[in-house]
């Protein structure tokens, strides 16, 4: 506040003025002494008069140009952006936390108070150890600067350096107004007129100001150590309280520190600071009584100052911690840049409420910590990464980048939450969902467990293992799935397409994981193959933990618009970070509710089919024993993976890279990757040591309530025969009954177990000359053609009898030619290389029909299978085909919707010389209800 009467903008002028002006007044008047002699030394001295005259107005002329020129540019300390409140974002977790304060590098933190608010003791303190003369000097400390010019002479010191040598005026100045790069020059120009420009502004400061004012904007201005400026930053940052409340002892240490805010930090230099400490109470003692405002002095208690003495440094807040630190730097910042911009955490004073619940994370990471010290020794296993969402509203509860941020040995401020590694198993379940969706397969189709084979994309051969390195021949995929096979979950996505697997993850939120093209960012590149199922990708936690809340909310993605910008046509929904953001006048800048958002993503009953297995505990009995990975009191999905390294037949063979472990219900979802961030592989563990017992316990500390999936209208019980995957007739031999999507259940009859016709003799099919004493009937499995088209399908197909116990029908005829047994009906050529061996002549017909025969000749061209009505020329194609076929399928024909009557069935085979060969067969057609054709599970 400007003094009354004073304004340093005239005065000092008008001062200089009234001085040149006595001095004028008394100069002598000149006369002739004594002869010219004397009147020319009259002279001489009247010359030298004037000129001295002339030059003290020019010096002093000078002295006034200097003055003003710097007096006129000064403005007050808290017009300058400098001195304004520096408010760094808080970030808050969702129940007012404190995880993170961001601090300008420049301006450090500064939190401005009125003068009445400051302890008494601090001011008292302050001004007796800076500028014991503050409310009386003129903005000079006339005294310290002779005491720093002794001090500091004769060795070429200055009177303007030197212990105690500025004022506490002076001090603000420099300060406030003095560039830092600035302040140590001495006798170069720029010093010279630093210390001008520093004792002008001091000297006007005064002039223009109540001592109270420059006193306020010293104490909150002032560094206090590290990133304090200020005495209420400082207060708050050493001790937890505001700067009103501060003791004679804590008083006393923040005094201290200006005079060297890195050698008396107490933080960093606790003795030093104590030291210092006990040195301002000896001056506090020594003056007794202490000017603190015009009219307002401090008065010394000795056995205050006794007591301060013994008390130690102590220090109640942590500087500047940092809770969740891959959370908040790595997770969150990015967010609040891309809204607010980087300046405006530094600057707006924001006030970030996130949805992390600390309480939470630090029982997290001490589960975590826990578990991994138990195998750390045995196992090379050093460091985890562990999330919690609440898929209800998408929120992250918990995000735990790794085991500890700052420990470098462990390479620990890499997020293994958002990088990439390989989820092993724990990746089955979305290759599984895919093959619901596009197969119409369910938890009860059956998928073979037997060895098998693949070529990667380099064509070397991949051959997978189960964990217990055995083979289960025909399982569900409840057991297989429940019991982390690895061989049905391949087979699986070879069956379902790996680009299909791919498609349906993006769908479900995985962003990070799949690159669209060369050149962008990703954990995978491309070029999957059928080990996609079982790991053979790079993905995130964070994309999984995505993934899976899908799964628990039925479907639905559930978060908020994006705040980063995705590739095109990627992820439309992000999880939740942040609830809200204010600023420090209080003005709401980012509210949730304001930007959450949904979106299906797949249909309902499939992903409770998947948390139907993953929930059952009976399905786990084969590798972790009955309900081994089950959660105690809650009927969640539970899912684990190991990783393999990626050169299983170099030096680390036998060795695993990571484990991971998932579970959720509708109101939780929690993830854990446990391994090592520089991906050095890991030995003697499994997915059930670190990352399930975190998982586990970490389910439990978060206590949702007990909430299950609900059954959607469209799933059902239904039954299936084995392996065909259609509808059970009498003659299937297996089938299983379990849950499946209603509109994906077969509504076709059962054709692959069938009553087969068998010449005893040589066990080949009985043919057309076969004698009836010799031909017996069995229920046999009779392979579509279009599964039978090479050595392996054939190969496979025998694997699936072998394993069902039954029969494979044989592809060749024991005799050709003549007419079928059973009468008459069917016609030939002759030529026995052309005929129709099922159905026979009279058979009745539904629903999908198998036609079994020999097209083949020995100039074959092609043949061609159709059907008509009887007496009718109309013929209808059932199949046309240039391959010959010896003895077996020759094409699939569907009489679903066909009118019922008699019709002949005929084959033509062309011949290059003897022209089309004929063989037909009349049977009777039945009207059956129409339906889709299931894809059955043959792939094996």
């Amino acid at each position: 506040m400007a003094k009354n009467g004073k304004n340093g903008n005239g005065n000092s002028s008008a001062a200089f003025r009234r001085r040149s002006r006595r001095h004028r007044a008394g100069r002598p008047n000149g006369s002739h002494v004594g002869g010219k002699k004397t009147s020319f030394l009259i002279k001489a001295a009247a010359s030298i008069a004037v000129l001295g005259i002339i030059g003290f107005v020019v010096v002093m002329g000078a002295i006034v140009i200097v003055y003003r020129s710097y007096a006129d540019d000064l403005v007050a300390p808290d017009e300058l952006a400098i001195n304004r409140p520096s408010y760094g974002a808080k970030i808050l977790d969702r129940n007012g936390k404190l995880l993170y304060e961001y601090v300008d590098d420049q301006s450090g933190l500064r939190r401005p108070v009125k003068i009445e608010t400051v302890s008494p003791a601090f001011l008292a303190a302050t001004i007796a150890t800076e500028d014991d003369s503050f409310f009386s000097n003129p903005g000079l400390n006339l005294k310290g600067l002779a005491r720093a010019a002794v001090e500091n002479s004769p060795l070429g010191g200055s009177v303007f350096e030197g212990s105690g040598g500025s004022s506490i005026t002076q001090q603000l100045v420099k300060n406030v107004y003095i560039p830092a790069e600035d302040r140590q020059e001495r006798w170069s120009s720029v010093g010279v007129s630093r210390k001008l420009k520093e004792t002008i502004y001091a000297l006007e400061l005064t002039q223009r100001y109540d001592k109270e004012q420059i006193l306020e904007w010293y104490i909150n201005q002032i560094s206090y150590g590290g990133v304090y400026n200020g005495v209420e930053a400082a207060s708050e940052g050493y001790f937890g309280k505001p700067a009103s409340e501060l003791t004679i002892a804590e008083a006393a240490l923040l005094a201290g520190i200006p005079q060297s805010p890195a050698a008396y930090d107490p933080v960093n230099h606790p003795e030093d600071a104590f030291a210092r400490r006990n040195q301002i109470l000896d001056i506090l003692e020594k003056k007794g009584r202490v000017q603190i405002g015009e009219d307002t002095y401090y008065n010394v208690d000795p056995a205050e100052i006794a007591a301060a003495r013994e008390l130690p440094v102590e220090i109640a807040v942590k500087r500047f911690p940092i809770e969740a630190p891959h959370f908040v730097l790595q997770y969150l910042q990015p967010q609040l840049e891309a809204l607010f911009t980087k300046d405006a955490l530094y600057r707006d004073g924001l006030i970030v409420t996130t949805t992390l619940d600390l309480d939470l994370q630090h029982e997290s990471l001490a589960i975590m910590e826990r578990w991994i010290q138990e195998f750390e020794g045995i196992s090379n296993s050093k460091n985890g990464s562990l999330m919690v969402m609440d898929p209800k509203t998408g929120e992250i509860l918990v995000m735990i980048g790794s085991r500890d941020y700052f420990n470098d040995a462990i390479e620990g401020k890499n997020n293994n939450a958002t990088a990439c590694n390989s989820p092993g198993s724990s990746f089955k379940p979305f290759a599984y969902v895919t093959a619901f969706k596009e197969l119409g397969w369910g938890p009860g189709t059956v998928i073979l467990d037997t060895k098998v084979e693949f070529k990667d994309n380099n064509g070397k051969i991949f051959e997978p293992s189960n964990p217990s390195h055995d083979y289960s021949g025909p399982v569900t995929i409840r057991f297989a799935l429940g019991n982390s096979l690895n061989i049905p979950a391949d087979k699986a996505a070879a069956a379902v397409g790996p680009d299909k697997i791919v498609q349906q993850a993006k769908k479900m939120g995985f962003l990070k994981t799949f690159r669209l093209a060369d050149g962008e960012d990703g954990c995978s590149a491309g070029g999957y193959g059928p080990a996609i199922a079982t790991g053979g990708i790079g993905v995130t936690l964070e994309d999984m933990m995505i993934g899976y809340s899908v799964f628990s909310q039925e479907g639905v993605m559930v978060g908020q618009e994006p705040i980063l910008p995705h590739r095109a046509n990627e992820r439309k929904v992000d999880p939740v970070s942040i609830l809200k953001v204010t600023d420090n006048q209080g003005v709401t800048r980012w509210d949730i509710e304001k930007h959450r958002k949904n979106e299906r993503v797949i249909e309902p009953e499939y992903p409770y089919l998947i948390w139907n297995v993953l929930s059952d505990a009976s399905a786990q009995c084969k590798t972790f024993g009955c309900g081994g990975i089950s959660i105690p009191g809650y009927r969640a999905g539970t899912k684990t993976g190991t990783s393999e390294p990626f050169d299983p037949q170099g030096p680390n063979a036998g060795k695993i890279g990571e484990t991971w472990a998932f579970g959720y219900t509708p109101d939780l979802v929690v993830g854990i990757w446990a391994g090592n961030s520089d991906n050095s592989p890991i030995v003697n563990i499994y997915s059930t040591s670190i990352s399930f017992r975190t998982m586990r316990d970490v389910f439990k500390a978060a206590a949702p309530r007990a909430s299950e999936l609900a059954r959607p209208a469209g799933v059902v019980d239904g039954t299936i025969c084995v392996p065909s995957g259609m509808k059970p007739t009498p003659l299937c031999g297996k089938q299983t009954t379990d849950l499946f999507v209603k509109d994906k259940l077969p509504k076709d009859d059962d054709t692959w177990w069938q009553n087969v016709r068998i010449d005893i003799r040589n066990n080949l099919l009985a043919g057309p000359s076969t004698p009836s004493q010799y031909v017996d009937q069995k229920v046999m499995l009779v392979f579509p053609p279009d599964l039978l088209k090479s050595e392996e399908d054939k190969k496979q197909a025998q694997e699936w009898a072998e394993a069902l116990g039954v029969a494979l029908a044989p592809t060749e005829v024991s005799n050709g030619g003549g007419v079928l047994p059973g009468g008459g009906g069917t016609t030939n050529s002759g030529d026995a290389t052309v005929s129709i061996f099922s159905p026979t002549a009279g058979a009745k017909l539904t629903g999908m029909v198998q036609v079994i025969g020999r097209a083949d000749s020995k100039d074959f061209s092609s043949y061609k299978l159709e059907y008509a009505a009887s007496g009718s020329d109309s013929w209808t194609v059932i199949a046309e085909r240039n391959s010959r076929i010896n003895s077996g399928g020759l094409g699939t024909w569907n009489v679903d919707g066909v009118p019922n009557g008699i019709y002949v069935l005929r084959l033509t085979v062309k011949d290059a010389k003897k022209g089309d060969i004929v063989a037909s067969v009349v049977v009777q057609v039945g009207l059956t209800t129409p339906g889709p054709t299931p894809t059955p599970p043959l792939q094996p």
